[in-house]
């Protein structure tokens, strides 16, 4: 799969992709972290929900196995990097995302990221889930999956 490059200068990562940017040893690990290094070099801003550093905490602990201490430290690294920036939701974007939820015929977890993007004007979405390709194709939104199909069949052990 060759490498795609990112048209725009910010964007929403989704927590696949801050989980396994955390974890070498994920079979998504070199492509993950080969892109968002990239970003990193390039200014590229990332934005992810204020709350997304908890729920890698908790993949990382309760359906990984990693230690408490190694996963706090990972996520706390996270937040480090330059080019991430935390932003809160409000109770219009909530209302906002249930009613895309309703229209686009999706979950409303996946609607949840598109509020995020429209809200900070994000060029796409960074992520390794295949549904939204068709979601962001629906809301003139980027998809970014930088991991190829044949390795994202071996997610399965990652559940």
């Amino acid at each position: 799969m060759p490498e795609r490059r990112l048209l725009g200068n910010r964007y929403v990562i989704d927590i696949n992709i801050a989980s396994i940017y955390l974890v070498e040893n994920h079979p998504g690990y070199a492509y993950v972290s080969s892109l968002i290094d990239k970003t990193i070099y390039s200014g590229i801003r990332l934005i992810i929900f204020d709350f997304l550093p908890f729920r890698v905490f908790w993949i990382m602990t309760s359906k990984w196995d990693i230690p408490k201490y190694k996963a706090m430290e990972s996520v706390l690294s996270l937040l480090e990097l330059p080019n991430i920036h935390l932003v809160s939701l409000n109770k219009e974007d909530i209302l906002k995302a249930f009613d895309l939820s309703k229209n686009l015929k999706h979950d409303v977890y996946d609607a949840t990221y598109i509020v995020l993007a429209e809200k900070t004007k994000a060029n796409g979405i960074i992520t390794t889930d295949t549904d939204f390709e068709k979601l962001c194709n629906k809301v003139g939104l980027e998809y970014i999956n930088p991991v190829p199909i044949h390795i994202l069949k071996k997610f399965e052990r990652y559940r």
